[in-house]
């Protein structure tokens, strides 16, 4: 099946011969996945799309793009499977192929909008979560502090989930067993964006940290654009990213080709 994987998008090899081990397919995941190793990923990181439908012309784009005076945006457009059914389809199917790929003790982080929204989509991920190999284990809070004052009707959207899980029958992965953290997470998102939901890359760093050890592999389904994997090359991990969308397939190609941001 190794042999069926397409060319890594930064090197155009398959397999990849990226001196940092950090690999991209621009592809759908869902065609990507049943060809990966068994067994080989530690830790699944992803933001999936929030299936609310947003970035299409509606008042939620106008915010993004408005939100900080003078910031340096792209336009915002439409995420491939923002529906609600599309995302559901889409989350289920990574998460269902992911399973195989995952390590016995292991880790499945998945950050998803908060409360807001037409519908519990973090309700949903929860429970999704906590089935078909997977064991819901914990949900982390994001606290986009002053500057995340999102939209939304008489309750405004100031923080989003961090769903984490483990395979079933296994345990969590956990690089320090004497560490121990707090469930709420207060950092800004980022000021200048290229992805419409791009997060910042210390919040994925720091789940990284506790989670993974250097020799460690880490798998992203929805790269977006590449906050995962510049984490990964941050912290000296090895990574896999699948984007659908070329462009920002050609964003975190950029991104990796930056020193280390520490």
């Amino acid at each position: 099946m190794l042999d069926s994987l397409p060319n890594c998008y930064r090197c155009g090899n398959q397999p990849c011969e990226c001196a940092d081990g950090l690999t991209i397919y621009n592809s759908d995941c869902r065609d990507v996945l049943p060809l990966l190793e068994p067994g080989s990923v530690r830790v699944m990181w992803t933001d999936p799309p929030y299936g609310h439908g947003n970035h299409d012309g509606d008042l939620q784009e106008a915010r993004v793009r408005d939100a900080v005076k003078g910031a340096r945006r792209r336009p915002s457009e439409p995420i491939a499977n923002d529906g609600a059914e599309d995302m559901r389809d889409v989350v289920d199917a990574a998460l269902r192929l992911s399973v195989p790929l995952l390590m016995a003790d292991c880790c499945c982080c998945c950050c998803c909008c908060g409360g807001g929204g037409p519908k519990p989509t973090f309700a949903w991920t929860a429970e999704r979560m906590d089935s078909d190999g997977l064991k819901f284990f914990h949900a982390v809070v994001w606290d986009k502090s002053d500057r995340g004052n999102g939209m939304g009707w008489r309750f405004r959207r100031n923080y989003e989930f961090v769903m984490v899980a483990h395979r079933t029958n296994g345990r969590l992965a956990w690089a320090n067993d004497k560490l121990a953290v707090p469930n709420i997470i207060r950092m800004p998102p980022p000021l200048n964006r290229v992805h419409p939901n791009e997060k910042p890359a210390e919040l994925v760093r720091k789940f990284l940290g506790w989670m993974t050890d250097d020799s460690d592999v880490v798998l992203d389904p929805f790269l977006g654009s590449g906050t995962t994997l510049r984490a990964c090359k941050d912290l000296g991990r090895k990574g896999i990213g699948i984007e659908l969308e070329e462009r920002y397939c050609e964003i975190t190609a950029r991104r990796l080709e930056q020193g280390v941001l520490f």
